[in-house]
């Protein structure tokens, strides 16, 4: 009960209780994240894991001195500058990065340079909740495709490879998102880090530990996916193909995990004796010097929620006539391989003079309703892969095949009113500084596709009708011309 009653422990709650009040909404939208997606789940366990980190370092806290930092309030500015950025763009994990560092830099303005170095690890630690990472999927993809390959040749087995798609005598086998590891790679990632602060006092046995609790899980992925192949093969497809598949994955992510520890544990250092606090109750705020870092706090954090309030999400008004753009419809014959963008303002379809095309427009940059989005892809990923890429400034043309064999190429780019480009980071961008300065942030993708017949024939006609597109009568229909 000391414990509940410490001062320390009560200011930290109600700095926690504020930081949940003042940025509700991004807190909401990261844990609807952790509800939705099997690879952060784990995210609900580092809130327990920063309070016992806290609890720990419990008497040092006592023994602390109070005195209110005025230098935190620039990094309060930079991080909120970084929160308008993300929240008002829709760059999500922005936005979380900069929520969930907040709180941290509240304790520090608010509680002082002492607590602040006392809860380092603590506070970075905390940055595990936000659910990022995601974004290395495809490179994990071919990362773990590599290796089975490898391997599979290494055993004396023919096999071919052909995108995500490894081809062995007995059967296909696709390297599929969830075999991609990004589940291992971040919970290894993770508890790597934690056993690393709790086991070792030296900064370089901790950052070689950690390093290995990345490096461990990405090879182990690629041996458990030529595990897999192998099972099946010599199985006569019979197992590692359905739940046991997952089954398996997961136990051997165990052992991984076990090892991991085993090994770590061997070099482990003592742990040091907890510092005793002389003081129970914990040290008592001066408030006098709480008025000036208080108050720029208070400002700072109004100031920048009014802004959002006042200049977020405008709508574009243009409706842009995509059809000018193609002289004749057809419907088009093969759909399996069309993109999957979410809440659309508005899509078309079609085939003109052999080349199909996807365009959805959005007037707003709203979440849930946004061109550029984890969600939102350029093909069927559950059907096709991609074989090779090549770009421009501009557009990306891609070969993709699906599980039958068949190939087509797509040639893409996105287009906003400042910027035609395929790199999804520099039209984020864009939309961010759009944003700021209150602009609609509307824009379209179009997606041009045929399938091959001639490769180099279809690659410059798709090509040709891309640059026609893109260098002009794309961006003019965001103006109104």
């Amino acid at each position: 009960m000391t414990f509940l009653k410490s001062s320390i422990f009560k200011y930290l709650l109600a700095i926690f209780a504020a930081w949940s009040v003042l940025f509700y909404s991004s807190i909401e939208s990261t844990v609807a994240i952790w509800y939705r997606s099997e690879t952060f789940a784990h995210c609900f366990i580092i809130l327990p894991i920063c309070i016992y980190l806290i609890k720990l370092k419990w008497g040092k806290l006592n023994n602390a001195e109070l005195k209110p930092s005025l230098l935190a309030l620039l990094f309060v500015v930079g991080t909120l500058v970084i929160w308008l950025f993300g929240s008002m763009a829709q760059v999500l994990v922005i936005e979380q990065i900069a929520t969930f560092a907040m709180l941290p830099l509240m304790i520090w303005c608010l509680l002082g340079n002492q607590i602040a170095r006392i809860l380092m690890f603590a506070s970075f630690f905390w940055l595990f909740s936000v659910p990022a990472g995601e974004f290395l999927i495809p490179q994990l993809q071919e990362l773990t495709a590599d290796i089975t390959v490898l391997a599979i040749e290494l055993t004396g087995i023919p096999v071919y490879r052909e995108g995500l798609y490894i081809y062995i005598p007995g059967g296909i086998f696709e390297v599929a998102v969830a075999c991609s590891g990004i589940r291992y790679l971040i919970a290894s990632f993770t508890l790597g880090t934690l056993f690393a602060y709790l086991n070792y006092t030296s900064i370089k046995k901790r950052l070689i530990f950690i390093a290995f609790s990345i490096v461990l899980p990405l090879i182990a992925n690629g041996i458990r996916a030529y595990g897999i192949v192998m099972i099946a093969h010599l199985s006569d497809m019979k197992y590692a193909t359905g739940v046991d598949h997952l089954i398996y994955g997961w136990l051997f992510f165990g052992v991984v995990i076990l090892i991991m520890f085993t090994v770590g544990g061997r070099w482990a250092d003592p742990i040091p004796e907890a510092e005793v606090a002389n003081n129970p109750m914990g040290p008592k705020m001066d408030f006098s010097g709480l008025v000036k870092p208080g108050t720029g706090l208070v400002i700072l954090l109004a100031a920048a929620i009014s802004y959002k309030v006042v200049f977020e999400n405008p709508v574009s008004d243009v409706d842009p006539n995509i059809a000018s753009v193609f002289s004749a419809d057809d419907a088009i014959a093969e759909t399996s391989w069309l993109p999957i963008f979410n809440n659309p303002t508005k899509v078309v379809t079609g085939s003109a003079s052999g080349i199909d095309y996807y365009y959805a427009y959005y007037n707003a940059n709203i979440q849930g309703q946004e061109l550029i989005n984890g969600r939102n892809k350029i093909y069927n990923i559950e059907r096709w892969s991609i074989v090779t890429d090549d770009a421009n400034e501009r557009f990306r043309t891609l070969e993709v095949i699906d599980n039958y064999g068949r190939s087509r190429l797509m040639t893409y780019a996105y287009v906003t009113p400042w910027h035609v480009t395929h790199k999804s980071l520099e039209i984020k961008l864009v939309q961010a500084l759009q944003a700021l300065i209150g602009q609609p942030q509307n824009g379209f993708v179009l997606v041009l596709s045929k399938p091959i017949e001639n490769r180099e024939q279809d690659k410059l006609e798709l090509e040709q009708k891309a640059q026609q597109i893109f260098d002009g009568s794309a961006q003019a229909l965001l103006s109104g011309d």
